[in-house]
C-alpha cells in the first residue's frame, strides 16, 4: 500500500534527526540493529531521559530516541532505545513487564 508512495520511501532515511536524542554513531550498524528496542504505549509526558532512566538499570545506554509528529513536534507515543550490548536487550525482554510514567509500555525487539 504505501510501498511505491514517494513520501514514504524516504521517509526514514531524510528524516531530520531528533536534537533531543543521542548520538549512537560508535557503534557498528550491525550492532546498533541488535541491540535496539521498540518502546511502545508511551505517556505524552515520557522523555528521552525518563527512557534512558527507567532503561540504565539494565544496562548502557546507547541512545534514545522518541518519535515526534514532525508537524507538530508532538510525541507519537513510541521510541527506540539503543544499547551498548545485546544481552542488555535479552535482560529487558525477559524481565516482565515495565512501567514507565505509571503506564506499562510494550517492548520489543526493534526490526
Amino acid at each position: 500500500m504505501y510501498g511505491n508512495h514517494p513520501e514514504t520511501n524516504n521517509f526514514f532515511r531524510d528524516r531530520p534527526t531528533n536534537p533531543h536524542s543521542s548520538s549512537s554513531a560508535s557503534l557498528p550498524a550491525t550492532q546498533i540493529d541488535a541491540a535496539k528496542i521498540f518502546v511502545g504505549g508511551l505517556s505524552w509526558q515520557t522523555t528521552e531521559e525518563t527512557l534512558r532512566y527507567h532503561f540504565e538499570q539494565y544496562g548502557e545506554v546507547s541512545s534514545v530516541e522518541v518519535m515526534r509528529d514532525r508537524n507538530t513536534g508532538d510525541p507519537r507515543g513510541f521510541a527506540f532505545v539503543v544499547f551498548t550490548s545485546d544481552e542488555t536487550v535479552e535482560l529487558i525482554l525477559n524481565s516482565g513487564p515495565h512501567e514507565i510514567n505509571h503506564k506499562v509500555v510494550d517492548v520489543k525487539r526493534a526490526q
